[in-house]
């Protein structure tokens, strides 16, 4: 079980390479190589609050 904090940080190493940050995911989604993409994303779902 992944036990770490979802904070910023944490979701963009996890978007940037989920296979890498959780060995043993069996997702298909590659990640989101593009730094400024996963920015843009981590603030459109800190909207979601």
């Amino acid at each position: 079980m992944h036990d770490k904090k979802w904070d910023a940080q944490t979701l963009s190493d996890f978007l940037a390479n989920p296979k890498k940050y959780i060995p043993g995911n069996k997702m298909s989604f590659a990640g989101i190589k593009n730094p400024q993409d996963r920015a843009n994303l981590i603030a459109y779902l800190s909207t979601l609050k």
